[in-house]
């Protein structure tokens, strides 16, 4: 019985050892919601520029309307 104490301790003690440096499931979660507000961040960006560049349209096309009507007036 001694000598399997003496084997199972070590073995035990290098299990525990393996499986606390493995991520839990709370950090593979906390990497992930990181990742996806990296994410989130950058895609609001983008969605920032594409709303002004939409706005720049919107108006070019209201003044290109205004200059047709004046046109067609005159």
């Amino acid at each position: 019985m001694k000598t399997l104490n003496i084997i199972l301790m070590p073995t035990i003690i290098a299990l525990l050892a393996g499986c606390s440096s493995a991520p839990t499931l709370g950090d593979q979660m906390v990497t992930r919601g990181k990742d996806l507000v990296k994410e989130g961040t950058t895609e609001l960006e983008q969605g920032a520029i594409m709303v002004e560049q939409g706005k720049a349209k919107v108006e070019r096309g209201n003044r290109m309307i205004e200059d047709g009507k004046q046109v067609d007036a005159k």
